[in-house]
């Protein structure tokens, strides 16, 4: 089998190309950003790169023609929130029109192709704690543009899949870590950990430590894209998330116990939020149900893992 994974050099997609490889499937990617290449460096003989941006529909239908793939996992996307309220244009074009783009290619040639469409907890927007888990009904308030071109994204593959009969399965996938993330507080933490213990950093700098958060390893989120493919009902939107909590300074601990040195904390006023969301939880029971979906890593061990990853590059 033969798939294409759009955005293959970002964080999951570089996980996914190496867990597909594994399938004995033949894997290629599209890459916009460069940078990102070093993600892939693992994998980079066996897998086939493309350069390609998403906004262009001359060249998304190009890629598609010839590849004919069998199996395209979509997390081509402008994902950061904070970018989105800078660049709101550039993050509507990619993520819904790029979206639009995959579609009508695969329609037009009227290829009989799985599409798992990559969205997100953040189409939810706020949730109460009396609203946790959340489950896929609930309604759909994202609270920034990048929330919004994620509910575009996601109600397109649901609109071609009722119109065109186009094969798409929707993954809302929540806070996701591991190896090769930037930008979260796990690898933030991870992060300033080995640079204390290699002796580039004094102390840990903190934020607000309180808000409760649903994390899953990067390891079992892959393996979820992988069986929504497998066993989901094609149409159909499944949360991908591990139906846990843990509290952000309960992580801190957890990362500091796992050290090797003694780690001294300090609030930074740059990290603390104007607002932040007191609990965010997913309710994972539909991809447990019909895909047998159950994630296997701790808190503790993405930690691990982590930490080993930052030891090889800091």
């Amino acid at each position: 089998m033969k798939a294409l994974i759009t955005g293959m050099t970002g964080f999951i997609g570089s996980h996914l190309a190496e867990f597909l490889l594994e399938k004995d499937m033949e894997v290629a990617g599209t890459v916009w950003d460069k940078v990102e290449l070093k993600n892939v460096e693992a994998v980079k003989d066996k897998v086939k790169i493309l350069e390609c941006d998403i906004r262009d529909s001359e060249r998304v239908a190009e890629i598609i023609n010839d590849l004919q793939p069998d199996r395209i996992y979509h997390l081509a996307a402008q994902s950061f929130p904070t970018v989105s309220w800078d660049e709101p244009k550039r993050t509507l074009e990619t993520n819904v029109i790029g979206t639009s783009n995959l579609f009508e290619a695969v329609r037009k040639m009227e290829l009989d192709t799985t599409i798992l469409v990559a969205c997100s907890s953040a189409e939810y927007g706020f949730v109460s704690e009396k609203e946790v888990p959340v489950k896929e009904s609930h309604l759909l308030l994202p609270l920034h543009p990048y929330g919004v071109s994620k509910v575009g994204q996601d109600l397109l593959a649901y609109q071609y899949h009722q119109n065109f009969g186009i094969k798409t399965v929707r993954a809302r996938i929540f806070n996701t870590t591991g190896p090769r993330k930037t930008k979260d507080v796990c690898s933030d933490f991870t992060g300033r950990i080995v640079e204390i213990e290699k002796g580039k950093a004094k102390k840990m700098l903190v934020g607000n430590l309180e808000p409760k958060r649903d994390i899953t390893d990067v390891a079992d989120v892959v393996n979820a894209l992988w069986l929504l493919c497998e066993k989901g009902n094609m149409g159909d939107v499944y949360n991908v998330c591990s139906s846990k909590v843990h509290r952000i300074k309960d992580i801190l601990t957890m990362a500091i116990d796992l050290s090797k040195v003694k780690i001294e904390t300090q609030v930074d006023l740059k990290k603390l939020r104007p607002t932040d969301e007191p609990i965010i939880m997913g309710d994972n029971t539909k991809i447990r149900e019909k895909c047998g979906w159950v994630p296997k890593m701790t808190m503790e061990e993405t930690l691990s893992r982590m930490l080993n990853y930052w030891r090889e590059i800091i």
